[in-house]
């Protein structure tokens, strides 16, 4: 079987910029792994990358790949490499989706049969699966979903988050304020993607400063 045949997602590292650019990953002919990545990703074939699956068996993977045999998606702005794995440099096996901690603000819209209602919310974890929030004026349940733009992430993201658990937290001046622990629901794969490589390069600076 093809290393990484479970693996959608991941990040290449170009060179050229210094930053790491999100790509899909999937199994082409020949069971060969193939890398898709945006046109403007500019490659010498002889000289290898260093890429990172997100992989949902065997965790976040760190390899030196070289990226062969380009050719353009049906979409056009995009073009596809045949990967092949050189060294495995590094492996993080994780049962759940990294999770970071930030202060966003956004504004949650609940759909409810009689009116639409909306509110402010305060963002205080986030990973790929979902957010942990506070939500000023409007109380939530189980069961309930908001949707909300969220744009700290290179680019704004549409996102509908089902509540999964209410807890009452504490908040500067001690008050007690609810906190709704969510999951994405419906989240299209070129959304999730930008979302998962923003909350990998976010903790990654983040357990650099510790």
């Amino acid at each position: 079987m093809t290393a990484f045949f479970h693996c959608k997602k991941a990040e290449v590292f170009d060179k050229a910029t210094g930053q790491s650019i999100a790509a899909a990953v999937s199994v082409g002919p020949m069971d060969s792994l193939l890398v898709t990545l945006p046109r403007s990703f500019k490659h010498s074939s002889a000289d290898p990358v260093q890429v990172v699956f997100y992989d949902p068996v065997e965790g976040l993977v760190t390899c030196r790949c070289t990226l062969s045999a380009p050719l353009i998606t049906d979409d056009r702005q995009h073009c596809s490499y045949r990967c092949q794995v050189l060294d495995r440099l590094s492996q993080e096996q994780r049962r759940e989706d990294i999770k970071i901690p930030l202060t966003s603000k956004v504004t949650v819209t609940l759909e409810t049969p009689e009116r639409t209602l909306e509110a402010p919310a305060t963002i205080y974890n986030i990973s790929a699966g979902g957010i942990y929030m506070a939500v000023t004026d409007l109380e939530l349940n189980p069961g309930d979903q908001v949707s909300f733009y969220f744009h700290d992430a290179g680019g704004t993201i549409p996102l509908t988050a089902e509540v999964l658990r209410v807890e009452v937290r504490r908040d500067r001046y001690s008050r007690p304020v609810k906190g709704y622990g969510c999951q994405f629901v419906d989240l299209a794969a070129m959304y999730e993607l930008q979302l998962r490589g923003f909350v990998f390069k976010e903790a990654r600076r983040f357990y650099q400063k510790e």
